[in-house]
């Protein structure tokens, strides 16, 4: 008799779980198509950030759209509540109100302590509260004041010299990375240095030691670069013309694909005097 009653009771109770299943897959049907994006995802401190939840709500009205960095929530939209709009605090976050809503949140004066995880995490209404998130990355960076300094030990350099340089970018966030070029060719593969600050920036420092060649050299001419790049918001360089001592021209290497050297201008001379002489004699004999 109890087993019959349990058969009973659950073909009474089996429709409302089937409605509550169609309930669940009509929500999530009717939330779709869910991002988050943060723009700029790269951002200067002291600057704003937009962060904009994009969704589709078709058959199921909007129960709430909760806002978190990491794992605390910071705003809250929720249309039947009112007002709408709630703040949490979260030290460091300043949520303008006046252009935040259900789809989007501005944040003003973004510190350090913002970088990392931002999710948005929408629920539709009842009976269903289906519920769906998306989490995107907020970088917060602090770029070079100014452009690099470039030193070197002198400047004129011959071939053969060994040219001793140094190339420093001002603090940022993340630190600068650092290349050096001769006349636009990269050389050097030491390693670039970092000096923190008070403030949690890093100066960048990078040496460089090689001795010259004459294939360095262009028309005589030698340009040493240095450029410090922070990803792609920052790149500058800063040029130092580096001249030669010397007043004669700088040789260049000439190659043929025979012989692999050009004859020297004294040898020819001397070929074509042996054989003015050898013609000379020649008709002298046959007088």
């Amino acid at each position: 008799m109890a087993f019959r009653q349990s058969k009973l009771v659950l073909l009474f109770q089996f429709p409302t779980i089937l409605l509550f299943m169609a309930s669940c897959g009509d929500a999530a049907r009717g939330l779709r198509n869910l991002t988050l994006s943060i723009e700029p995802a790269w951002v200067r401190r002291g600057q704003s950030a937009q962060l904009h939840c994009r969704y589709e709500m078709k058959g199921a009205p909007l129960y709430s759209v909760k806002w978190y960095r990491g794992n605390l929530e910071f705003y809250r939209y929720s249309p039947f509540d009112n007002p709408p709009a709630k703040i949490f605090p979260y030290t460091g976050i300043k949520v303008d109100m006046s252009v935040s809503n259900a789809t989007h949140v501005t944040l003003r004066n973004v510190g350090f302590n913002l970088s990392g995880n931002f999710t948005c995490e929408v629920t539709a209404d009842a009976p269903s509260f289906y519920t769906a998130l998306a989490t995107n990355i907020l970088t917060v960076v602090e770029l070079p004041h100014s452009p690099p300094t470039l030193w070197t030990e002198r400047v004129k350099y011959d071939p053969g010299d060994m040219l001793n340089a140094n190339c420093s970018s001002p603090p940022s966030k993340p630190p600068a990375s650092i290349t050096f070029l001769v006349n636009n060719i990269p050389v050097g593969h030491g390693p670039t240095v970092l000096h923190s600050t008070h403030d949690n920036l890093q100066w960048a420092t990078r040496n460089l030691s090689i001795q010259l060649l004459p294939s360095h050299y262009q028309n005589g001419q030698l340009v040493l670069r240095c450029t410090a790049e922070v990803g792609a918001l920052y790149a500058e360089s800063t040029e130092a013309p580096l001249g030669t001592s010397r007043k004669e021209p700088i040789p260049e290497r000439v190659t043929s694909p025979s012989s692999g050297t050009s004859p020297s201008p004294d040898a020819a001379t001397r070929v074509i005097a042996a054989l003015l002489i050898k013609v000379s004699v020649i008709r002298f004999l046959t007088r």
